[in-house]
């Protein structure tokens, strides 16, 4: 039993030895490059050790042997050490760490007994001083080493990941073949730049949406994709980090507070591109609800970050908002895909690499992982706003053509009502002047009271059938051109002659204004309209012998002046009847500027603007 233990004991000495003599990373001859997989780690969710602490205690590290070490997402304080020797003819090298989302990263080469070099604290926080390539564009931390022929030193690496976890791959180069690397990475610097300029023209296309439909889903879609690029270009230090932690108030883990504005935005525009209100509309009102709660959170968050205890918490309460928000809306999406639901399937499309990067995620987290996330995060996010701005384009299409559908119905019931006044009500009311008339000569009426009230009824019916006819032509027009209200102004003030003999007319037309420049019927009806009331009001109440109507452009406006040389009126004590009253209505039913000017014995000037 005494020979067993001491056989024991003896193996796994011997095992712990050889593993000591294996356990370093060795440069051959003819090296290049090199994925380190020989590796020592010690991770801390509390206790952040210093570099002394490491040196002097070598049993807090274990080792592992893999290409990618994975911490998790809840141990904030790591140290690496990695052993290399080199055999090679090669003395210069760079060292790369293979994660850019680091809050802190220090990075030090102990040589011998002991003598530690060490290099500038780099990270999210930190700034390179003599940085001279494109780390300004971070897909790694890089250091130059220099390692002697036969020479064998230790790196140590210590990060701290306060938002998210500790998952790197460490790799060296010769000094000359990282010339590869960095051109790889101007290539991907150069999809990033592509990508930016992408996005530019959907937040361009979605402004030009809103504008033209009044929609905010196009809106809400535009500042989805605004805020999910801006992060994207802070993980990758296009847009300093430092930046927007100092001048927008973001606190020190900006990309919790990007969270929340996306979770924000995702749930408003999602509420309206797909058709939950329709299915779900209990879960409609939750979900407008949540991204309200959502904004407010994250604006309490931008005074609330300085203390520990809203830290810690918005750490996790944005993690997990973001995850049950994001599989809510799929399985939202997935039962309306079973419905036939066009948008749900562009949906299921966008977001599926997505879902597919949340649990990649998540096994991360719990250590699952044997590498980095296959999916890049750019890659990632250029298909999902790729397929949703189709999606919105798609969208934005079927709503014109939906509006196109009922503007149809609606011009064809305007003709249809048309037809029916001019067929219906215009018959009665001339059978009505009709019936008059053979009144008077068919019972010979003597009294002159009943011949000039039926008189009376007889010109207002056919001051009607002109009134109505007007609007039956408005009514048939889907635009009402210059020359169109031209001849129609003519042909009112022609009549209005006729009525009163005693009044001389003039009309006027600016010769720089197109004839083919036009209204809309309703806007081309209430200008005509106000220019009726305008002269019928000078001819009925002010006693005008001079009636002036102008139409002249003046600026981007064109400008309606109707002046009568009548007896005029105070407008501080004048009770408005219903002739101006109608002309203030009009106006300001096409957004017109009215203005009315009018002195006692001097006249009255109205004049009304409308933009073009």
């Amino acid at each position: 039993m005494k020979f067993f233990i001491f056989s024991c004991f003896l193996l796994c000495l011997t095992f712990s030895y050889a593993q000591r003599a294996t356990d370093i990373n060795i440069l051959e001859p003819n090296f290049k490059e090199a994925t380190l997989t020989k590796q020592y780690i010690y991770s801390d969710a509390h206790v952040a050790k210093g570099i002394e602490a490491v040196l002097k205690n070598d049993t807090l590290f274990h080792y592992e042997e893999k290409k990618f070490l994975n911490s998790g997402v809840f141990t904030h304080y790591n140290w690496v050490k990695i052993k290399i020797k080199n055999k090679s003819e090669v003395t210069k090298f760079v060292f790369e760490v293979n994660q850019t989302y680091l809050d802190s990263l220090q990075f030090y080469v102990v040589k011998g007994a002991g003598k530690v070099h060490s290099y500038p604290k780099k990270g999210l926080h930190f700034k390179d001083p003599d940085d001279t390539n494109f780390l300004s564009n971070k897909y790694a931390y890089v250091y130059p080493i220099t390692i002697a022929q036969n020479e064998a030193l230790t790196v140590y690496m210590r990060a701290i990941v306060n938002d998210g976890a500790f998952r790197v791959t460490n790799k060296i180069w010769t000094e000359k073949h990282y010339e590869t690397r960095k051109l790889d990475i101007k290539i991907r610097t150069s999809y990033l730049i592509f990508f930016g300029g992408f996005t530019v023209l959907v937040v361009l296309i979605s402004i030009a949406m809103f504008i033209f439909s009044k929609k905010r889903i196009y809106l809400y879609y535009t500042f989805f994709v605004a805020v999910v690029f801006i992060n994207l270009l802070g993980l990758r230090h296009f847009v300093s980090p430092l930046y927007i932690e100092k001048y927008l108030f973001f606190g020190n883990s900006f990309t919790e507070m990007f969270a929340l504005l996306q979770v924000t935005f995702i749930l408003l525009y999602l509420n309206k591109f797909l058709p939950i209100k329709v299915y779900y509309p209990k879960v409609y009102i939750v979900l407008k609800y949540t991204a309200i709660f959502t904004f407010v959170f994250f604006i309490s968050g931008l005074f609330l970050r300085r203390f520990d205890w809203f830290y810690g918490f918005s750490f996790y309460f944005t993690k997990a908002i973001l995850l049950v928000v994001t599989v809510f809306m799929y399985a939202i999406a997935l039962k309306l895909a079973f419905k036939k639901e066009l948008m749900a399937y562009y949906f299921l499309l966008a977001y599926f690499p997505l879902m597919s990067f949340v649990a990649y995620y998540i096994l991360t987290a719990f250590k699952l992982t044997n590498g980095f996330n296959p999916l890049q995060w750019e890659i990632v996010i250029f298909v999902e706003i790729f397929v949703l701005t189709i999606a919105m384009s798609h969208k934005y299409y079927l709503l014109i053509q939906e509006n196109r559908v009922y503007e149809r119905k609606i011009y064809e019931q305007r003709l249809k009502i048309s037809r029916d006044l001019h067929d219906n009500i215009g018959a009665q009311l001339t059978f009505i002047i009709s019936s008059i008339d053979n009144l008077q000569y068919g019972f010979n009426i003597k009294n002159d009271k009943l011949t000039g009230k039926l008189n009376s009824i007889s010109a207002f019916t056919k001051d009607t059938i002109y009134e109505l006819r007007d609007t039956i032509w408005a009514m048939n027009k889907d635009g009402i051109s210059l020359e169109d209200l031209q001849v129609r102004i003519s042909n009112f003030i022609d009549k209005a002659h006729l009525a009163s003999r005693s009044t001389q007319f003039s009309f006027n037309i600016d010769k720089l204004l197109a004839s083919s420049l036009e209204f809309t019927s309703v806007q081309g009806m209430n200008m005509y309209r106000i220019i009726q009331e305008a002269v019928n009001n000078a001819i009925k109440y002010a006693g005008a012998t001079h009636v002036n109507v102008d139409i002249k452009k003046e600026n981007n406006s064109i400008l309606f002046s109707i002046i009568d040389n009548g007896k005029g009126f105070n407008a501080q004590t004048i009770i408005r009847g219903n002739g101006l009253n109608n002309i203030k209505k009009r106006a300001s039913d096409i957004n017109a500027s009215l203005k009315i000017e009018s002195k006692i014995d001097k006249g009255t000037q109205i004049t009304f603007s409308v933009k073009v």
